[in-house]
């Protein structure tokens, strides 16, 4: 069973659209460039996530798109789905830059900044909608670094060393 933790909320189903089953979508926090699979979605029936297959998935304004899903073919079985949110798995959402699920376990790796040398130890990452930071840690400090392109300029898996050009004052505190 698919639970929300591990989804984010794409949006809500407003009303039918046409009469051959389509569906108008209200994007919540994301929209249709931030889409990387668009084979299925999860819409929440009774609290729980019931997966259901795309057949088309079209933008239709900023805030919108058109969604048919497979085996809903009236506007009448359209419009049972009214209201109900629109949950996508995280790996389905393209990140700026590398997505969560496509960086490797850092922890461990030593962080050296262009500037200051060596900064600290890499632990956890923590996983923020659309912006990933990362868990260094340095003498009884802890800091968190945005894992972003502007910021890290390297990650070395055979020296285990993550190059960066972090932002004035980020260890200042």
């Amino acid at each position: 069973m698919i639970k929300k933790d591990n989804c984010l909320l794409l949006g809500t189903l407003a009303k039918p659209y046409g009469t051959k089953g389509s569906l108008l979508l209200w994007f919540k926090n994301l929209k249709a460039e931030d889409i990387r699979g668009r084979e299925s979605v999860f819409v929440e029936i009774d609290g729980l996530l019931v997966p259901f297959f795309i057949e088309i998935f079209q933008k239709n304004a900023p805030e919108t798109a058109i969604l048919k899903f497979e085996g809903i073919d009236s506007e009448t079985k359209a419009k049972t789905f009214t209201g109900m949110a629109v949950y996508l798995l995280k790996q389905q959402v393209k990140q700026k830059g590398k997505s969560i699920a496509e960086f490797p376990s850092l922890s461990g790796y030593k962080v050296t900044d262009k500037r200051l040398g060596f900064v600290g130890i890499a632990g956890e990452i923590a996983d923020i909608i659309n912006n990933p930071l990362l868990q260094v840690k340095h003498e009884n400090k802890e800091f968190l670094i945005p894992l972003h392109a502007d910021i890290i300029l390297e990650i070395n898996d055979k020296e285990r060393e993550i190059r960066i050009d972090a932002p004035d004052g980020l260890f200042e505190l």
